[in-house]
């Protein structure tokens, strides 16, 4: 070895120091799960039964306004039926009462119109 030009390291064996630390307690965490009390239980079901209740509540009051908005949808069209056959009658009415026809309806007859019997009233 004594031939030998490499150089020899010599390697110091370091020492590991451990921090210091001012608390020497360390803090166990522990994944277990608080028990609920029979309160809290109660708690729980009395406002999931509420929810239910207003859930509940909510889908019938919806079913009856639809029932109402159906109803009123027939009166509708009741009404607008009504108001046509109204107006087809009022025409027939007027068509039937007519001038023109009432005067050939009494030269048919036989009558005869003499303006001199026609007075005009007026108050």
């Amino acid at each position: 070895m004594a031939q030998n030009t490499a150089r020899q390291i010599k390697v110091q064996p370091q020492i590991e120091h451990e921090p210091r630390t001012l608390h020497t307690k360390e803090v166990k965490t522990y994944s277990k799960r608080v028990p609920l009390s029979r309160l809290e239980v109660f708690g729980v079901v009395i406002a999931g039964l509420m929810v239910m209740v207003l859930m509940i509540t909510v889908i019938s009051a919806k079913i009856t306004l639809s029932k109402a908005q159906y109803n009123l949808q027939q009166v509708n069209q009741g009404i607008v039926s009504l108001q046509n056959k109204n107006v087809d009658t009022k025409q027939e009415i007027s068509e039937l009462s007519s001038r023109s026809r009432l005067t050939q309806i009494a030269q048919n007859l036989g009558l005869k119109m003499n303006n001199q019997n026609i007075r005009n009233v007026s108050k």
